[in-house]
């Protein structure tokens, strides 16, 4: 195999931030329904509800191709679901209204619970272990059920409570604010399933942190609207002792957050917005808008490929792809005044990331990836090609980590070579 000289372009700068947005491959999916949606949870690649206003709940079987309606038997706004298992699903709103059903949604049926505080939130460890929590109090509670059924109060020094988030029984987190003579929202942990809250972060600006999420007990990101008035992702590397400010650079506030592991994750918000990141959220990118304009409210993903996001207007899109364009394109009619390589986007990735280049005039395109040894290891373009833009994903799945090189030629003349750094 031909070998790269990697004397010729080691200098070559390596630009760590997101500077490009990456092209979407999110796509809609026919709700139905013109109601806002809140809230999506998937029990597995192809069966999945979301929840909107009026009562709304959808429901697909075949991973979003088809979204029909199950009747919930009541017109309160629902806010929230959660499905620990295919069959038995919780879905929390308006008014104290808990609906639960025990066969996918066929059925639905009020828990006569006592509760009369709306509710934002509902999170289910498993089918019988499950928080749920809302506004209008002064203290407001946290509930709690261990079949499912019943309902305990458990009282927090909050005046509402935005999303809850649980890793097992005994370790959870819960965005909380309080009102009126002092404003401001926080971020609370338990370690005991509920029993005690402790403040592991504040805030006092309002809007409140809109939402948190954690991969293990000691990753997580969290949503809010900074004293600057600038919207922010937070992270933490040790169960939320710390916190440290990440900036997606959307100009909106996320309204929900999803990560598949420590490196990848989602948020999604008002004005269209759809973030993602490949590196635990060092370096956030925007995939493309679909309907600007429009707020999304919650998304949810399977697996790092597979994810749908929902929002108002019974916005639903799909992902296969992780959000970014896979494949082969030419990407504009344009045609370009010279030849040219970009940096690769994301970067660092795992592990896709996207590249693209531009040839004026047509000719032999080669480009391929190398090791820092030199060593050819990819090939992803070598035949005759129009003049034009093009993009196209180089997949490192099967490399290990490292720092990677590829290579633009034209008629067997060297255009540009650039880094890319592979993490795992």
């Amino acid at each position: 195999m031909r070998k790269l000289h990697i004397i010729v372009i080691i200098t070559l700068g390596f630009n760590n931030s997101f500077s490009q947005s990456p092209v979407s491959s999110w796509f809609k999916q026919p709700s139905g329904t013109t109601i806002n949606l809140y809230s999506v949870k998937f029990s597995d690649s192809q069966t999945g509800w979301c929840v909107g206003d009026s009562g709304i709940i959808l429901h697909t079987s075949n991973a979003g191709m088809d979204w029909t309606i199950q009747s919930s038997g009541v017109n309160q706004n629902l806010k929230s679901i959660s499905f620990p298992s295919e069959n038995i699903g919780f879905a929390v709103g308006d008014s104290g209204l808990i609906l639960k059903t025990i066969n996918g949604g066929n059925n639905w049926f009020v828990l006569k619970t006592g509760i009369e505080n709306s509710l934002n939130s509902v999170f289910f460890v498993d089918e019988s272990l499950g928080y749920t929590g809302g506004q209008s109090g002064n203290p407001v509670s946290i509930y709690k059920t261990s079949n499912g059924l019943n309902w305990d109060s458990i009282v927090v020094d909050a005046n509402y409570i935005v999303s809850i988030f649980f890793l097992n029984s005994n370790t959870g987190w819960a965005t909380m604010g309080s009102s009126g003579v002092v404003t401001g929202s926080f971020v609370s942990k338990t370690t005991n399933g509920g029993l005690n809250w402790t403040v592991q972060y504040s805030s006092s600006v309002y809007p409140p942190i809109r939402d948190v999420f954690f991969i293990d007990t000691v990753n997580g990101w969290l949503s809010y609207k900074s004293s600057v008035s600038f919207p922010s992702i937070l992270r933490t590397t040790n169960g939320g002792i710390n916190w440290n400010t990440q900036f997606p650079g959307t100009g909106v506030i996320i309204n929900s957050l999803y990560f598949t592991d420590r490196r990848n994750g989602w948020g999604v918000g008002e004005n269209s917005i759809i973030q993602a990141t490949t590196n635990g959220g060092i370096n956030w990118y925007n995939q493309t808008l679909v309907d600007s304009g429009k707020n999304y409210r919650s998304v949810y993903f399977v697996d790092s490929l597979l994810g749908w996001c929902v929002g108002d207007g019974g916005m639903i899109l799909k992902t296969t792809t992780g959000g970014i364009l896979t494949g082969f394109s030419n990407s504009t009619s344009q045609i370009p005044d010279r030849y040219f390589l970009s940096q690769n986007y994301p970067n660092p990735f795992n592990p896709v990331t996207n590249i693209s280049f531009g040839i004026s005039k047509q000719g032999f395109v080669s480009l391929k990836v190398y090791d820092v040894l030199g060593n050819e290891v990819s090939i992803l373009k070598n035949e005759n090609m129009t003049a034009g833009n093009y993009e196209l994903i180089f997949d490192g799945s099967d490399l290990p980590s490292g720092m990677y090189f590829y290579r633009l030629e034209v008629d067997l003349s060297i255009i540009d070579t650039k880094r890319m750094l592979l993490l795992k």
